[in-house]
């Protein structure tokens, strides 16, 4: 598979950015000292990591920023793979900035978030999981967002409305008239806004739209059933105008995502009949569903 690594970088996949960087350097290290405690390695200069240069001062703060941006708990035998790999070049650095990377990479690793097997986000109402594949090579998950948003609401700035069709919401709409008599369904649907965590609408571009499909119907249920959705919850799949799930591409990517990165789900919605040819732990349960009542009821039969 041919991609630039820092593409990593920019749809979150901060595990598998480090991953390679660790990679590439163990393959340069023991050629390419060029001075007393820093080397470069020249197969990171072969590709796009987003350095500016490929000393050990260069590479350490690259995977101190990675680290920090993980979203969730690292098993205890990755954090201590990781620990014990990324020591090997702190002791490459400058002597002077050893203690300096000690007491804040390997902190890292070691804080209440990535150390603890409990941690789970905070379940959201209108704000759930999914996984998409960008340029048809790499997978990833990320946050998409349901906010019915009144002229006097206020957006936050990070968040960046997209376009979606409204055969989704009408359809939901229609599902919600049905089981639930005591909800006023919201007349304006201009009002019905998509977003992602963070901009990534040129990413968005590039990945299969249809694979967001059951996501979106189902944040935009959360909010008019005022219902959380669970945090250890993702979703990928789309929807057809009959309620019907749709497979996407790329769903054994998608899911070893899921298993490296995000820990903290253990539940993973994807559409019935899906093929997969990766083995799953025991600790994910993996739900197929055929049409959007069964992925409603599959999320929200407990919580609301």
């Amino acid at each position: 598979m041919n991609f630039i690594p820092k593409q990593h970088l920019e749809i979150g996949n901060y595990v598998k950015y480090i991953d390679e960087i660790l990679h590439k350097c163990d393959k340069g290290i023991e050629y390419c000292k060029i001075c007393p405690n820093e080397f470069v390695c020249a197969e990171l200069e072969k590709d796009d990591f987003g350095l500016k240069g490929s000393t050990v001062s260069d590479i350490l703060p690259a995977i101190q920023y990675a680290l920090n941006k993980i979203p969730g708990f690292l098993n205890p035998d990755k954090r201590e793979n990781l620990k014990a790999h990324i020591r090997n070049y702190i002791h490459e650095s400058p002597i002077h900035e050893r203690d300096i990377w000690e007491n804040s990479i390997l902190n890292i690793l070691l804080d209440k978030k990535l150390a603890n097997q409990f941690y789970k986000p905070e379940a959201k109402i209108g704000k759930i999981r999914t996984l998409l594949t960008y340029n048809a090579k790499i997978s990833f998950s990320i946050y998409l967002i349901c906010l019915y948003t009144n002229n006097n609401d206020i957006v936050p700035e990070t968040l960046k409305a997209f376009h979606y069709e409204s055969t989704n919401t009408m359809m939901v709409n229609q599902f919600v008239q049905r089981r639930h008599t005591d909800i006023i369904i919201p007349p304006a649907m201009k009002h019905i806004k998509y977003y992602l965590e963070k901009e990534m609408n040129e990413i968005l571009e590039k990945c299969d739209r249809n694979d967001i499909g059951l996501a979106t119907a189902l944040c935009y249920y959360a909010v008019l059933t005022k219902s959380l959705i669970p945090e250890n919850i993702a979703v990928t799949g789309g929807l057809d105008s009959q309620g019907r799930v749709l497979p996407g591409e790329s769903l054994d990517s998608k899911i070893e995502t899921v298993l490296r990165e995000l820990h903290f789900i253990d539940k993973i919605l994807i559409p019935e009949g899906s093929i997969l040819s990766i083995p799953i732990p025991g600790n994910i349960r993996i739900i197929e569903v055929s049409n959007l009542g069964q992925a409603i009821d599959s999320i929200f039969k407990n919580t609301g």
